[in-house]
């Protein structure tokens, strides 16, 4: 195999390492963080739930919010596989670029759905806070 393909591997590696890792830093930043501010709206603004309506709404809320972080800790894990996979296959002079597509296609799914969890759980809390305002 030419060395200039062993150093673009390397470089590949690096580079989605550093992507990943950003992405997975601030989507468990933005999630974790929505979930400890719902919870001090809910104590500061809100302060008795039992008075509140629609409470099922943040509930379902938090969980969408828990799922983000799950997911994106499973994630996490996966996109370690596929991509340790690829390199591998460069390496022992396998690689075919449409198993590696694909491979990167089905973490690009799991990002959205990670996202689209973090959206639906903010989305939710909103509601929650917003049919919940005492003026």
């Amino acid at each position: 195999m030419e060395e200039s393909i062993r150093e673009y591997a390397k470089e590949l590696r690096n580079i989605i390492d550093k992507s990943n890792d950003s992405f997975e830093k601030q989507l468990n930043y933005i999630s974790a963080g929505a979930l400890g501010i719902s919870m001090v709206l809910v104590e500061k603004i809100v302060k008795d739930l039992s008075t509140t309506r629609s409470n099922y709404i943040l509930i379902i809320s938090w969980c969408f919010l828990g799922l983000t972080l799950i997911s994106n800790l499973v994630s996490h894990v996966y996109t370690s596989r596929v991509h340790s996979k690829t390199v591998a296959e460069i390496y022992d002079e396998k690689y075919d670029y449409d198993k590696a597509m694909l491979r990167n296609k089905s973490i690009g799914r799991w990002n959205t759905f990670s996202i689209a969890f973090l959206l639906i759980g903010i989305t939710l809390q909103i509601i929650f806070i917003a049919r919940n305002i005492k003026l």
